[in-house]
């Protein structure tokens, strides 16, 4: 059986670009849940520090390795990210961690 793909994205916006990339990424998202069977889990979240700055984290699940190789190659994808470095929204690069979990437990909902 082939085994899940964890990934945590965490994206910083410009200032004042927040809102935008909050709007990209909801569209973005609502493809991939419609369109992307084999991703199991696209959750946006935000942390506000206390300086006012926000900084996206969007925690992600992948039923296996070819269902992560189809979103990220993904035409989608693609302009999603284009859209992000055309516009010059992002203050540095998106951090990707692949991570794998070692316990604790995933819901009680």
């Amino acid at each position: 059986m082939a085994s899940p793909i964890y990934l945590v994205a965490i994206i910083t916006p410009k200032p004042g670009k927040a809102d935008k990339v909050l709007e990209l990424l909801q569209t973005h998202s609502e493809f991939v849940k419609k369109n992307e069977p084999g991703t199991l889990k696209y959750e946006i979240n935000v942390d506000t520090k206390p300086s006012g700055v926000k900084e996206i984290v969007v925690v992600e699940i992948y039923q296996d390795k070819p269902a992560f190789n189809s979103h990220v190659s993904s035409e989608e994808m693609k302009v999603f990210q284009k859209t992000l470095l055309d516009g010059d929204m992002l203050d540095g690069p998106m951090q990707l961690k692949r991570v794998k979990t070692v316990g604790g437990f995933s819901s009680r909902m």
